[in-house]
């Protein structure tokens, strides 16, 4: 499925970079992102939460999550937020930094739960300094992150706004794109893309039109439901409308652990 995953990926970016495809990026930014939701089950030794600790909240598949427009792929992520995520608000390491940035971009796509992502939000920027060099430094980037969030938790257009110039400044938004999306992130703004797109997806016109965060991309428009296809038989079982427990019904039902595809 990994190999599957990657050639999708490829021709979602060759869709935007090459044709200006829009609607065609977005359906394949759902194959990519149901692919990876089904992936998560088929490990020996699955990772205790869908989204790894060691990636940070523009990495694949939030991107394309996000990116894919789909509201099936939305309520999925809202509904099972505490099974994709982990709530920490533990700050020792990057790892925990992680954490903490993927469970705030769940929050604002949700976007009931305000003061509780402007109090998380706000404990990160008042934290000390750490000790260790690399960690103080990935921090202070990611301030500019939990200045947004903050921005979005108290409903300030403006304060948005201004919380996003900082990654349209050449070396911040080199060194934040970083290491994030391969085949993407030498062309595009993940975290502008990634925060215009939920600001959007709760009303919010943040006005951004730039080569690296176009607004087509940045415009919430789900397309009709009928135009977002599982495009392969293995696919289509799950409904992401069901129990996220049922993905290991679903992976023992293809290795043959048992008959019984779902739980009646």
């Amino acid at each position: 499925m990994y190999y599957f995953s990657s050639e999708v990926n490829a021709h979602m970016v060759g869709a935007w970079l090459f044709d200006q495809d829009l609607k065609k990026f977005k359906k394949l930014a759902y194959v990519y992102s149901k692919l990876s939701i089904l992936n998560s089950v088929t490990r020996d030794d699955p990772m205790p939460f869908f989204f790894r600790s060691d990636y940070n909240n523009v990495k694949a598949p939030m991107f394309h999550m996000l990116m894919s427009d789909s509201t099936e792929i939305r309520d999925f992520l809202i509904r099972n937020i505490e099974e994709v995520a982990n709530d920490t608000e533990e700050l020792e390491d990057e790892y925990g930094l992680n954490r903490q940035m993927i469970y705030n971009t769940l929050l604002m796509l949700e976007g009931k739960q305000l003061e509780r992502l402007k109090q998380r939000s706000q404990k990160v920027i008042d934290a000390p300094i750490p000790k260790i060099k690399q960690f103080a430094k990935e921090l202070e980037l990611r301030k500019y992150d939990f200045q947004l969030y903050i921005a979005f938790a108290e409903q300030d257009l403006e304060g948005m706004k201004k919380t996003l110039e900082p990654f349209f400044i050449k070396k911040i938004a080199q060194d934040t794109a970083k290491y994030t999306l391969a085949y993407y992130d030498f062309y595009l703004q993940p975290q502008v893309l990634i925060y215009a797109k939920l600001a959007s997806m709760h009303g919010f016109d943040l006005g951004i039109d730039h080569e690296i965060a176009p607004k087509e991309l940045i415009k919430y428009g789900p397309l009709p439901q009928e135009e977002y296809q599982d495009i392969v038989d293995f696919m289509r079982p799950y409904k992401l409308s069901y129990p996220y427990s049922y993905l290991q019904n679903w992976i023992d039902y293809y290795l043959r652990k048992t008959d019984q595809l779902f739980p009646i």
